[in-house]
């Protein structure tokens, strides 16, 4: 397996998908305004630093990331339903 590229402050791209370091959710960049991104993920919207972003979410998601972090919440929504 290849080791991924890391990446910097500017890589990040609006309307790209990273995931998080954790590997059980993608944030999505709205849009990034000077050192301010604007994101939203599966628990609501946020904001941050650039470095705080990239801290929390090194990669850029593939479409198997995002589908296994829907994967995942739906198996804790199905959890939380019993």
């Amino acid at each position: 397996m290849p080791t991924p590229t890391r990446l910097s402050t500017k890589d990040l791209v609006p309307g790209a998908s990273y995931l998080h370091t954790n590997g059980l959710f993608v944030r999505h960049i709205e849009a990034i305004e000077g050192d301010t991104v604007i994101y939203h993920d599966q628990y609501g919207q946020g904001r941050c630093s650039k470095g705080a972003f990239l801290k929390a979410c090194p990669s850029v998601a593939s479409p198997e990331d995002a589908a296994a972090a829907n994967q995942h919440l739906e198996e804790v929504l199905h959890i939380t339903r019993r």
